[in-house]
């Protein structure tokens, strides 16, 4: 197989799904949703009082913008994992 081959293979097999398109979003948005309720759970959980919230005139800016943080990391991290599961599911078959 030839090098220029190898790349057109590559750029073919690396084409996602249409319809992938449409359902990652949806299911990045559905996990994220479960991923933060789970979150506050064990935050409350943890600390027996509710997770901080931005407008929460009580709590110190510090302890928001930490748990902001881990908040935007875990979203951030579900998100990436659905992006390449649904990417990875629509080049096999």
């Amino acid at each position: 197989m030839k090098p220029s081959e190898e790349l057109q293979v590559s750029a073919e097999e690396s084409e996602p799904n249409p319809l992938m398109h449409i359902v990652a979003p949806i299911v990045a948005i559905g996990a994220t949703m479960i991923v933060r309720k789970a979150l506050n759970a064990g935050y409350r959980r943890a600390t027996g009082a509710d997770a901080p919230g931005p407008r929460d005139p009580g709590v110190s800016i510090g302890r928001i913008l930490i748990w902001s943080i881990v908040t935007a990391a875990a979203a951030t991290a579900v998100e990436v994992a659905v992006y390449r599961i649904t990417n990875r599911s629509s080049h096999t078959g």
